[in-house]
């Protein structure tokens, strides 16, 4: 039986984040994470193992906390399916402008910085991609089934995967330093085009 861990994992998870993410994996240390949380080198190894289980750790927390952040989003919103485009990329406009340091996404950066040579990390942001998009895709859904829009069956993958592409592609333009209101009305157009495949009834 494993030992209890004698820390608060999420408050370390929290401080591992921060580091990852503003430094990158190259330069983040134990070290540095254990100053910063205030938990032992020892008691993080003995917990992760290495600092590649660390950031998997944090990196799999992240991930998870983005689909949930998609799916209150998508899911919570009451409105035809083009304002709940727009919500959804304002939302993400909104996100990720909110860091003075336009640090960007730590799933995209990762994938960046890490794809090559942590197969784990390339895992965990597809299935995070495809979660977003199954989503996307249930509202997608639902929006043929009230009449709103005209798409067969196969089309509803491609268009749920464009949005989200769409999303992720905001946050890398926030990255690069683009205006949030450059970035707004990237995410208008891109709602508004949904209107092109509503159905308009006699």
């Amino acid at each position: 039986m494993s030992r209890p861990r004698r820390f608060d994992e999420q408050l370390l998870l929290d401080h591992a984040q921060e580091a990852f993410w503003v430094n990158g994996y190259d330069r983040t240390t134990i070290e540095v994470v254990a100053a910063a949380s205030g938990v032992g080198n020892g008691s993080i190894y003995a917990a992760y193992g290495s600092k590649l289980g660390l950031f998997l750790a944090v990196f799999a927390r992240y991930c998870a906390g983005r689909v949930e952040l998609v799916d209150s989003v998508v899911s919570a919103h009451h409105g035809d399916f083009e304002s709940a485009v727009a919500h959804y990329l304002d939302e993400i406009v909104a996100d990720c402008t909110s860091h003075a340091d336009r640090r960007g996404c730590l799933m995209l950066n990762s994938l960046a910085e890490l794809g090559a040579r942590f197969p784990e990390v390339v895992t965990i942001g597809r299935s995070t991609l495809t979660a977003m998009e199954q989503v996307v895709a249930k509202r997608v859904v639902q929006a043929v089934d009230e009449g709103e829009m005209a798409l067969t069956a196969p089309e509803v993958e491609p268009l749920s995967a464009h949005i989200v592409l769409v999303s992720q592609g905001l946050i890398s333009l926030s990255r690069i330093g683009v205006s949030a209101d450059e970035l707004r009305g990237i995410a208008s157009t891109s709602s508004r085009m949904s209107a092109l495949l509503h159905t308009h009834a006699a």
